[in-house]
């Protein structure tokens, strides 16, 4: 049975992973010596994308959204208040200068009730589930540029979802697509329930008491944020990376969706010795190699 307390406990959890913070946008490319464009476009349902489009040599144009609270810069894990996910920064401007600096050009942008993006659905965060309209729109922006001669994709989390929930739906829009970086994607009722048992709930009872909370709020259901199958839909060739003892979620999850993606040139990589997921976003602007390696082979 949930009790008083657990039952506002998973009320919490509720709000925040539907109405998660607009966190500050910390850095900018200028801060890096990069040089780049404010740039906004248009979801199909009207959500107006904030993004910053930094130019490279090559004409070929890496997409690159982000998890939630964070945004295209990042996430402030290190100042006070914001220390509930290991208490370190999360910044991808490293990441964006390697790339360019390979040659790459980088559109790098917000979903929507993030950074500088607009709001949908009265303020509620899908987690994917709506997100996938903006994955269209930064594919359709870029196209339309004149400068674009290639294009791949760097997604994570409530990106990665969005994104495959875009390629569910609208397969004819990743055709030429040259190849994909995929960081943790995320089944939801993994996420509820590895959050109950830090909370000491049942993970049975947990799921049953938070699910009509979470209706009530968004009207989803967890069932909606089950991504697993959505992985059939994976045509691109990907490398997935998890952090493996990742407390919010299980790197069996991701496993899984690597097995089922039918690409038969794909790659999967555990980010090992931590148990925050956050390190995975930071992973490749600490340790950029693999990821240039993937993206020249995939040329």
């Amino acid at each position: 049975m949930i009790n008083e307390t657990q039952t506002t406990m998973l009320a919490t959890l509720a709000q925040g992973l539907s109405k998660p913070p607009r966190l500050p946008v910390l850095r900018t490319p200028e801060e890096y010596g990069l040089a780049f464009e404010d740039v906004s476009f248009t979801s199909e349902d009207g959500i107006q994308v904030s993004g910053w489009y930094m130019p490279g040599t090559s004409g070929h144009v890496i997409l690159s959204n982000h998890f939630s609270p964070g945004n295209k810069y990042g996430f402030a894990g290190h100042l006070e208040g914001m220390d509930f996910a290991g208490g370190f920064e999360v910044n991808f401007l490293p990441r964006y200068k390697a790339l360019v600096e390979a040659g790459y050009s980088v559109l790098a942008y917000d979903l929507r009730g993030h950074g500088g993006s607009g709001e949908g659905e009265g303020g509620i965060s899908g987690v994917g589930y709506y997100e996938w309209q903006e994955v269209l729109a930064a594919l359709a922006y870029v196209r339309s540029r004149e400068d674009t001669k290639a294009i791949s994709l760097y997604t994570m989390c409530m990106g990665a979802n969005a994104t495959m929930n875009a390629m569910d739906r609208h397969p004819e829009a990743f055709e030429g697509v040259k190849s994909m970086i995929c960081i943790s994607p995320l089944k939801g009722r993994t996420t509820i329930e590895r959050n109950c048992e830090q909370m000491g709930i049942d993970a049975e009872d947990g799921v049953a008491a938070f699910e009509p909370i979470y209706t009530e709020i968004t009207g989803l259901n967890v069932e909606n944020h089950n991504i697993i199958p959505k992985a059939a839909a994976i045509t691109v060739p990907t490398f997935f990376v998890q952090v493996r003892d990742d407390m919010n979620s299980r790197w069996e999850d991701v496993q899984a969706m690597y097995e089922l993606a039918p690409s038969a040139d794909k790659k999967i990589y555990y980010i090992e010795n931590t148990p925050w997921r956050f390190k995975g976003y930071q992973h490749f602007s600490d340790e950029p190699e693999q990821m240039l390696a993937w993206f020249k082979a995939h040329s």
